[in-house]
């Protein structure tokens, strides 16, 4: 009975070390999950729709980024309190589900980033996927359009924009919006004061998409800007549902803690479990031996009671 409680306990404090080691990793995974879900729900709710509605949405959008080229929008930090409440319209466009309040996606092969793209950079929204920047144009492309979009760094439930910084000139990442995917090459990098939102404006002609995040990693006194060029997309994505189960199978092989942690869980386990699997088979034999001397002890009584009867 003590070998056992021992053998509970050992089992219940692996687990609990193993958890609290890995809260943030596991967190992340969860968020992670739960990204892919919105994704595939969105992904099947544009498959679903008619031709006639993916052009009504992508029209009310271009509108909007006409009218904001022919004007000079006040923007300001995208992770400050103010937000920009310029046109009343603006949940409106590019809202499939209103529940959601999901436009699209950003994919980034380079860190393996396959995230939401939500309306406005609220604290909430921003603990979710990222934010399209009020007071940019809707991320669909076109002359004189620069969408905006920002990400949290270091959370510790979500990986979301942490690894930013690991993107260089020339890398791309890719916009999809209802049924189409639009490429963008980066082509600038900067750190900048969280005022300085200057190279965020529209300019005339351009097809601009910025990323954009807090830096230094943990101190966030700072903006890191990258700046990027629609190109051609030559048709190089995969499938979401394919790419969003590669980039988390990614993410994990990057996870060194899970993986060591994992590894040396099964390590100090298995004898645990071999222990375990020993008790089972003695306590199997052990019942066993005990119904076979039953029935011979029943075998012996009704041999002794047909000797009595015979005589």
């Amino acid at each position: 009975m003590r070998n056992k409680f021992v053998g509970i306990l050992a089992v219940l404090l692996l687990a609990i070390g193993f958890l609290i080691l890995n809260y943030p990793t596991l967190s992340t995974l969860y968020n992670q999950l739960h990204q892919g879900t919105v994704l595939t729900t969105y992904d099947d709710t544009v498959q679903k729709m008619n031709e006639e509605k993916k052009k009504k949405y992508w029209q009310e959008a271009k509108a909007y980024n006409e009218r904001l080229a022919g004007t000079t929008p006040q923007l300001t930090d995208a992770f400050s309190d103010k937000g920009n409440k310029e046109d009343s319209d603006y949940n409106q466009i590019l809202n499939l589900e209103e529940d959601t309040g999901v436009m699209g996606s950003i994919e980034i092969p380079k860190i393996s980033v396959y995230l939401p793209i939500y309306h406005g950079t609220s604290a909430e929204v921003l603990e979710r996927g990222v934010g399209h920047m009020e007071g940019t144009s809707f991320p669909i492309g076109g002359r004189s359009t620069h969408t905006v979009l920002t990400g949290h760094r270091g959370l510790p439930s979500a990986e979301l924009f942490t690894n930013l910084d690991q993107i260089e000139e020339n890398d791309i990442f890719y916009l999809h919006i209802l049924d189409k995917t639009l490429a963008y090459k980066v082509y600038n990098i900067e750190t900048v004061e969280p005022s300085n939102v200057e190279s965020l404006a529209i300019q005339q002609g351009r097809d601009l998409a910025t990323l954009v995040t807090c830096t230094p990693y943990g101190i966030n006194s700072h903006r890191l800007l990258i700046h990027a060029m629609r190109v051609p997309y030559k048709g190089e994505t995969k499938d979401a549902k394919e790419a969003l189960k590669e980039n988390l199978w990614q993410w994990l092989l990057k996870q060194k803690t899970l993986l060591m942690s994992v590894a040396l869980l099964l390590f100090l386990a298995l004898p645990l479990l071999a222990l375990l699997i020993y008790f089972i088979i003695q306590r199997i034999k052990a019942r066993r031996e005990k119904k076979r001397r039953e029935m011979e002890r029943r075998a012996r009584r009704q041999r002794q009671i047909r000797e009595k009867g015979g005589k």
